[in-house]
């Protein structure tokens, strides 16, 4: 009898997927139905890193307790939408590549539970881009032992240039990858690493380079032979066929001193664990530099062999033609030996905002305007406009350009690192973007004479326009700090809210995630200098002094009548016109942000900020204000993290507390006021009552929710007054956040006031 068949739609295919109840790992119970949706969910991830590559995969139809299937060779009855290649001297095997969502699916459905990957790319077959070691302990070989030769071999990587990116195997070791250029054949990485290793086991009488189980004597292999021809290593977000279903998890090496596994993340964890840290090989192959044994090349050479084919002075002619360089601070249009392999995207605020896109080709940068940017998911397609060629220097060039030059403005370098073309048609050609922060697929098509088509084709690992992440959080200080390199803004007295905006018009989140687009019409407007985004900004209602009125702003969100023009204090930029900024330092997403709301509505205000963060503060405390928040110039945005990056110093404290009961009213759906009890060092510390901050729709929300109790059910709270007649005890199960002006003696707060429920 034929198994049962569900199909499921991935991406444009539907695929048909069977025994979705079969146990692949009897040990935990994870069924073959979890494993398919494990590597749906991570493929944008997987895919950024072993897309392109030839795959051989362990195939285990009966689980992992039953026989298995090391399989290279792409099966005669597979789907013929699924791309393979062919590579091997002798017998040409057909590999899998896997370049979307459904081939992974694909070949879960065949319960491949572990995927192996080689070290290069179609149509660079056998041509490496990196370099990897395998850290293969020994049966009994503590962890500690192997995290320690971790960190010593990434040390000695670095001495040599390379910027190391470390993985977890699943298993029981630690793989290392080296990024190089991909112009190198597979001996030549060979011996590369194999000089390194060499040297490094010289100096660590732990390691050894000895293939054989018997003559290692306990020691660790550093397993370098995987880069030989035709091997393969298991591929970052792999699982591995071991009980409980680990994951081979890519890590950032502040990760690696707490590391207390190689099987730390499984198919349980993985995703939470990248949603929540992201991708900590990002961009790794903007990171790749040539091999240390490679005399030829030099920094010189923008550290890559030199390609010396068509460079003829003709090439920049018009380049020179159209600028006068007694003025401009361009570079000279002087031809440099280069590598066909940096890109640049520039923001270009000429005349009027547009992008440029510049690819090395021929020893000069064949450049593009893009008038709406970059397209920042599949199915949106921008017009690219071909200009004349630019000189390699100009990777590295930013400015003003004199408003009476030719391209007069602001130039800003938005994106930059190394590029491959993977394929090309009789009219266009796909290319791969490799940058610190931005990496995409594109297909750039010809229409006609200079016009060109700009396409993305890869699906973007997070659609912060679509899916917005949670906001970053700061953490809260006493004082003002000034030793260190900070900015300062207000704190604004409001509902903090990401916006989200592209052609398709704006929506509205509030920090919990919930969409609130209806509530603030006056908002819902996306005319900026720029083509979309995301905004984190603080929405606010002012009073006749011009200053933040919680209490009216809250009634806003609640009652969804414009009563009060409310207006959004933005002060972060995270996401700009196809790409997450939120890596690049908070100055340069503050000067964007300034730039994207020049043509702003006045509903749109940009959140000054201040350099004397003690005086600043004083003039706030002066004016009653909620207090000021101190950012580190230099840092990063941290998607729903609480950083000391950022630093709220409030005028008045803010404190987590639970409802412990209120005080009745007529009305039975409300009440007068609540009860409170904050939670310190395992007590219940009694606060006294709120009855200020709420709507007559909160009293009614809060009041439904409280489980009335005969007395307070926890015996353990201290200060608790003697009950009244209008007294009512609840169950402390609620938290709610109050703003307060000090604790009295006595312990309770002064001037409380409800500023929300906690989610």
């Amino acid at each position: 009898m034929a198994d049962k068949q569900t199909y499921v739609q991935a991406g444009k295919h539907s695929l048909p997927i069977s025994n979705l109840e079969k146990i692949l790992f009897p040990g935990s119970g994870i069924t073959k139905a979890e494993v398919i949706e494990y590597y749906f969910q991570v493929a944008p991830y997987f895919l950024q890193h072993s897309k392109g590559r030839p795959l051989s995969v362990i195939r285990f139809p009966d689980g992992i307790e039953g026989e298995r299937f090391f399989q290279k060779d792409i099966p005669k009855w597979a789907p013929e939408w699924i791309h393979t290649v062919k590579f091997g001297k002798e017998s040409k095997k057909n590999y899998v590549v896997a370049d979307d969502a459904a081939t992974l699916v694909w070949l879960a459905n065949l319960a491949s539970l572990e995927i192996h990957q080689m070290h290069f790319r179609d149509p660079k077959l056998g041509i490496p881009d990196y370099i990897a070691y395998d850290l293969d302990p020994a049966p009994d070989t503590d962890f500690e032992e192997i995290r320690h030769l971790a960190a010593e071999l990434a040390d000695m990587l670095r001495e040599y240039g390379y910027h190391p990116f470390l993985k977890t195997s699943g298993s029981r070791g630690l793989h290392i990858f080296t990024p190089v250029h991909p112009v190198y054949t597979t001996d030549q990485c060979f011996e590369a690493a194999k000089a390194i290793a060499t040297a490094f086991i010289k100096s660590n009488q732990t390691a050894t380079l000895n293939l054989r189980r018997e003559s290692r004597k306990g020691r660790t292999l550093v397993d370098i032979y995987r880069n030989r021809n035709g091997q393969t290593i298991v591929a970052p977000y792999s699982l591995r066929a071991l009980e409980g279903a680990p994951v081979s998890m890519p890590l950032h090496w502040e990760g690696l001193d707490t590391l207390s596994s190689s099987q730390e993340f499984d198919i349980s964890s993985a995703i939470d664990h990248l949603k929540k840290e992201g991708d900590a090989w990002e961009g790794i192959f903007s990171y790749a530099v040539p091999l240390h044994t490679d005399k030829t090349a030099t920094a010189a050479s923008v550290q890559l062999p030199i390609n010396r084919k068509n460079k003829t002075a003709s090439q920049l002619k018009e380049y020179g033609r159209k600028r006068n360089f007694s003025e401009t601070p361009e570079p000279l249009p002087d031809l440099k030996p280069g590598n066909d392999l940096s890109f640049v995207i520039h923001r270009h605020n000429a005349s009027r905002l547009h992008y440029d896109l510049r690819l090395e080709e021929g020893g000069v940068l064949k450049s593009w305007a893009l008038p709406k940017g970059l397209p920042e998911r599949p199915g949106i397609k921008r017009l690219a406009i071909a200009t004349e060629d630019h000189p390699i220097e100009y990777l590295n060039f930013q400015g003003d350009i004199p408003k009476e030059e030719y391209g007069g403005g602001r130039m800003w370098i938005f994106s930059r690192g190394m590029y491959e073309i993977f394929k090309r048609k009789k009219n266009g050609f796909y290319f791969r973007l490799h940058a610190p922060h931005h990496n995409a697929e594109y297909r750039m098509h010809l229409m006609k004479e200079n016009q060109w088509l700009l396409e993305r084709v890869d699906e973007p690992s997070g659609d912060w326009v679509l899916n917005p992440p949670s906001p970053m959080l700061a953490e809260q200080r006493k004082t003002v700090p000034v030793n260190g390199d900070y900015i300062y803004e207000l704190k604004w007295d409001g509902i903090r809210a990401l916006f989200c905006w592209d052609e398709n018009g704006m929506k509205i989140y509030s920090r919990s995630g919930r969409e609130i687009t209806e509530n603030f019409p006056e908002l819902n407007i996306h005319q900026f200098h720029g083509y979309n985004g995301v905004f984190d900004a603080e929405i606010v209602c002012l009073d006749q002094e011009g200053k933040p009125d919680f209490r009216k702003v809250i009634s806003r969100m609640h009652s969804r009548r414009r009563q009060k023009n409310a207006y959004a204090y933005v002060f972060d930029l995270i996401y700009l016109d196809g790409r997450q900024i939120h890596k690049e330092p908070l100055w340069k997403r503050r000067a964007w942000l300034k730039e994207t709301l020049l043509k702003s509505d006045p509903h749109f205000r940009y959140s000054e900020d201040e350099e004397d963060g003690k005086a600043f503060f004083k003039a706030v405390k002066e004016q009653q204000l909620e207090g000021i928040i101190a950012k580190v110039r230099h840092s990063e945005y941290s998607p729903g993290k609480r950083s000391a990056n950022w630093l709220k110093i409030k005028v008045r404290d803010t404190s987590e507390v639970f409802v412990i009961g209120y005080t009745k009213v007529d009305d039975k759906a409300i009440f007068g006021a609540l009860h409170i009890a904050e939670w310190v060092d395992g007590s219940y510390i009694y606060r006294g009552k709120v009855g200020t901050g709420f709507t007559h729709k909160i009293m009614k929300e809060v009041r439904s929710q409280l489980h009335e109790v005969n007395e307070p059910e926890a015996d353990n709270i201290e200060n608790l007054p003697k009950s009244r007649p209008d007294d009512v005890w609840v169950k402390p199960e609620i938290m709610v956040e109050i703003r307060y002006a000090s604790i009295t003696g006595k312990g309770i707060f002064r001037e409380p006031v409800y500023v929300g429920k906690n989610k």
